[in-house]
C-alpha cells in the first residue's frame, strides 16, 4: 500500500473524509503510527530486519571505508549498525572471508601493525567516527572484493511513499491505517468503536511480530549501490 491507499482506508474504518481529517494531518500520523509498528519489529528483530547489502571495491593498503560511501541516505544509516562484514584478499577467491568484529580498545598493538601482519584468515574490523577499518589491508585491489550487511533506519513515511518504500511486509501494512483510525474515532469521542478496532489491532500486531520473529534473519534486503570511490 502507498500513501495514498493507507490514508483513503484509514478514511473509510473511521468513517470519515478528506474534509474533516485533512492529508496534512494525516500525513503526520502516518509516521507515528508506522514509527510505532516499526518499534514492535526493533524489539522483536533486534533491527535485523532492517538491513541493506552492498558490495565495492577493496583498495591496496587500505584500512579505512567510508560509511558514508554505502550509497544510501546517510540520515537511514547508524554505522554502528553494521552487523556483517566479508572479505576477498584475492581475485581469484572463490569465498569470501568473513571478518569478525574487534573492538578497538583491547588491541594489544597499534592498528599499523595489523594492518600489515594480521592473518587473511582472520580478518576483523572495527568501527570509529563514520569509518569501518578493516585488517589487514588488501595488498590486491579486488572489484567486489568489500561485502557489508548494514542496519539502517527505515525512512520517514511522506505523501509521496510508494508501496517499497513502507518497509514493513506488504501484507501487514493495512496496520497503519488502522492505527490512524483509532485515533481519529477517539477525536470523535467514539470511544466504543475506537476500543473495539483497538482490540482486533492489537491481535494483527501480535500477528505481524510473530511472522518477523519466524523470518526476520532472511528478509528481504534493499540492495544498495555502493560508490567505487571509497575516500
Amino acid at each position: 500500500m502507498d500513501w495514498a491507499a493507507i490514508y483513503a482506508r484509514a478514511l473509510r474504518k473511521a468513517h470519515t473524509n478528506a474534509n474533516n481529517y485533512a492529508s496534512t494531518e494525516a500525513n503526520q500520523d502516518i509516521d507515528i503510527v508506522y514509527q510505532e509498528l516499526v518499534d514492535y519489529i526493533v524489539n522483536v528483530s533486534k533491527w535485523d530486519y532492517f538491513w541493506d547489502s552492498g558490495i565495492t571495491n577493496t583498495v591496496v593498503w587500505q584500512s579505512e571505508y567510508v560509511a558514508e560511501k554505502l550509497g544510501i541516505d546517510p540520515n537511514d544509516l547508524d554505522i554502528k549498525k553494521i552487523n556483517k562484514v566479508f572479505i576477498k584478499y584475492s581475485s581469484t577467491d572463490t569465498y569470501y572471508t568473513k571478518a569478525t568484529y574487534q573492538n578497538p580498545g583491547t588491541l594489544d598493538k597499534h592498528p599499523a601493525y595489523y594492518k600489515v601482519s594480521q592473518n587473511k584468515a582472520e580478518p576483523f574490523f572495527y568501527i570509529q567516527d563514520k569509518s569501518i577499518f578493516l585488517y589487514p589491508a588488501p595488498t590486491e585491489a579486488v572489484t567486489s572484493g568489500l561485502e557489508l550487511y548494514v542496519i539502517h533506519k527505515p525512512q520517514v513515511i511522506t505523501i509521496s511513499s510508494t508501496e517499497a518504500d513502507i518497509e514493513l511486509p506488504t501484507q501487514f501494512q493495512y496496520l497503519i491505517a488502522y492505527g490512524m483510525a483509532i485515533s481519529i474515532l477517539e477525536d470523535q469521542r467514539k470511544f466504543n468503536e475506537a476500543a473495539i478496532l483497538e482490540q482486533k489491532y492489537n491481535i494483527w500486531v501480535t500477528e505481524m511480530t510473530s511472522f518477523i520473529k519466524e523470518r526476520y534473519n532472511q528478509p528481504k534486503a534493499k540492495t544498495i549501490t555502493w560508490l567505487d570511490e571509497n575516500r
